[in-house]
């Protein structure tokens, strides 16, 4: 939770799960806040909020590469789960919420904000 008049010229930090303040700080720079919300969606096994998976995504991949596209197996093809046969891996060009973010700031009526 950033506390100021935006969240671009916050203040203070605090970190609530569950209604519970974990930590709260009026010195922690944008970027350890950030490192910090991150860490507790990992360490907590926390499932990222369908209004804020978008932009979650975007910041674990592009800004902490953590799961970078050929990260993972190469493999052309895997055995499927339910039939056991060897398939054909889907490649996909670009993460699904990822692709939704960019189209999202695309498609934004910014003259209007």
């Amino acid at each position: 939770m950033a506390l100021g008049d935006s969240v671009l010229e916050a203040k203070k930090w605090m970190l609530v799960m569950e209604g519970n303040v974990l930590i709260q700080s009026d010195d922690l720079p944008d970027s350890s806040a950030t490192a910090v919300l991150m860490a507790c969606y990992f360490v907590f096994n926390i499932e990222n909020q369908e209004e804020a998976a978008s932009i979650l995504e975007f910041i674990q991949r592009f800004f902490l590469r953590i799961n970078p596209d050929g990260s993972k197996c190469t493999s052309k093809t895997q055995v499927s789960r339910t039939s056991g046969k060897k398939v054909q891996r889907k490649s996909t060009g670009l993460n699904p919420h990822v692709a939704k973010l960019i189209r999202d700031i695309v498609e934004f009526d910014w003259q209007n904000y």
